[in-house]
């Protein structure tokens, strides 16, 4: 087994914590845009924009998900120190970072 650095244990900490709390935002924020769905009226609101924002609602479950198999792969790797997971780990949050990052930049600009 190759011999992990010092600090790799409070890296996959912080990492878990961090990805936790990420799922928690996203899931918040997705319910939110699916309560701005629900909350034109149907009368005077055409189907294509309700449509859009259910849409939007369900594209953030993407990073949610991610979030929770970032967490899952920290726990692992807590579990089973390996250089492997480790990559897996830290990668998975860069990755993590770009889509909640492109997910809110879509909202702002284009749904709120």
């Amino acid at each position: 087994m190759t011999r992990m650095a010092e600090y790799a244990k409070d890296v996959m900490l912080a990492l878990l914590g961090a990805s936790v709390g990420l799922a928690g935002l996203l899931l918040a924020v997705s319910g939110f845009v699916f309560a701005q769905a629900g909350s034109f009226p149907p009368e005077t609101t055409d189907d294509e924009t309700i449509g859009r924002y259910e849409s939007a609602g369900k594209i953030g479950l993407v990073p949610f998900g991610l979030s929770l198999v970032e967490a899952g792969v920290c726990l692992a790797w807590l579990l089973h120190s390996t250089s492997e997971l480790y990559s897996v780990g830290v990668a998975g949050f860069y990755l993590l970072l770009v889509l909640t990052a492109l997910y809110g930049f879509v909202l702002l600009l284009r749904y709120l």
